[in-house]
């Protein structure tokens, strides 16, 4: 996957779009908000750490993970906020409903929380995990800075996780091809604008579709 500096930039406002859905990321946000919350045996930056090592794995093996991981976060985030609902399992959840059949890197959150369990038991959420994952496989993907180091933002943690998951809710999440007046409508609902809209369609992989006059 070869993506250009700016292009990468437009990639990166996508994902804090997605990050910042105003009010529906459950939990008081913060940058490290797991310092000092895993055993004292690990540096306080050990949850960065794993999940950058799980994504690098995952990138070696397979990049396009870093769209699939977009449209996982995407796809939870649009529905009830980032709080992972879209990964519980169950009859009629969002993950057994239409639009999410196609969703890819579930086994590559599962990887990450089972590892930062034996650090951090029931401490790191699964909705942290996924916008921190997605943040790490965007990095993975952009071209080195001027000075030759990684490009990374900072991720705010501190999300709790979900505990309904209903594919009903899913009404709302964008059709493949939906005509831009209904996609307006559709993101005006979670407070976003046009030009937000724009930014995060074309990072998932949706076809907004204007009618011909």
């Amino acid at each position: 996957m070869c993506i250009s500096g700016a292009l990468m930039r437009i990639v990166a406002l996508g994902l804090v779009l997605i990050l910042s859905f105003a009010g529906q990321s459950y939990g008081n946000l913060q940058y490290g908000f797991y310092k000092g919350k895993c055993t004292i045996l690990h540096k306080d930056d050990i949850v960065e750490k794993i999940v950058a090592q799980e994504v690098r794995k995952a990138y070696r093996k397979d990049n396009s993970i870093v769209a699939a991981l977009l449209r996982l976060q995407f796809h939870d985030c649009f529905v009830n906020g980032c709080d992972a609902s879209i990964l519980l399992d169950g009859n009629n959840t969002e993950k057994t409903a239409f639009p999410n059949q196609s969703l890819r890197g579930y086994d590559l959150i599962d990887t990450i929380k089972k590892r930062l369990e034996k650090v951090c038991p029931e401490i790191v959420s699964c909705a942290d995990i996924i916008a921190i994952a997605t943040r790490d496989a965007i990095s993975l993907a952009t071209p080195l800075t001027r000075q030759g180091k990684p490009w990374k933002f900072s991720v705010q943690t501190g999300r709790m996780d979900g505990k309904i998951s209903s594919a009903s809710n899913t009404v709302d999440l964008p059709p493949p091809t939906i005509p831009v007046k209904d996609s307006i409508k559709l993101f005006q609902k979670k407070g976003l604008n046009a030009t937000d809209m724009i930014h995060l369609v074309s990072k998932v992989g949706i076809t907004v579709v204007e009618p011909h006059c």
